[in-house]
């Protein structure tokens, strides 16, 4: 039972809690300390780590022209590249297989915690592709996963 409940509730429950963040962010211009603590007491060390990467600049909002097709690309630390879809809770690092999907000890890991906050705050790098390469971009990531299994 815990578990359905933690699979089913918990994307609602961070959804509502970052457009929230997101409206104080549109009023105030800037998340405040009291957010901070509140995305740190729901996300724990990732948020720490997702900071750090924001301070970087390190995520790229791929887009066509039209806006109909769009992915995240956020740098690692060594190097690697993750693409990710807006407003999707997945990621294709280890840390996300072994400590979300499969311990469950965290809700979601830095990458996808760094590019929740580009978007909110505005600062993402933001590339136009045709829609061809945003496919292509998608496809090799798909066919870039080390062999992980998500159950």
């Amino acid at each position: 039972m815990q578990n359905s409940v933690r699979k089913t509730v918990i994307p609602f429950v961070t959804n509502d809690f970052f457009c929230e963040i997101e409206r104080i962010y549109n009023e105030d211009g800037k998340i405040s300390d009291e957010s901070l603590l509140a995305l740190h007491a729901v996300f724990g060390p990732p948020l720490e780590r997702a900071l750090e990467m924001l301070e970087k600049e390190c995520v790229t909002l791929l887009t066509t022209p039209n806006d109909t097709r769009q992915a995240l690309q956020v740098s690692g630390g060594k190097g690697e590249l993750y693409t990710l879809f807006p407003y999707i809770n997945f990621c294709p690092c280890l840390a996300f297989a072994h400590q979300v999907a499969i311990s469950q000890t965290h809700i979601t890991c830095k990458h996808v915690l760094a590019a929740r906050l580009s978007q909110i705050m505005g600062r993402t790098i933001r590339k136009e592709a045709t829609p061809e390469e945003v496919a292509r971009i998608l496809c090799a990531s798909a066919h870039a996963d080390k062999g992980a299994t998500y159950l």
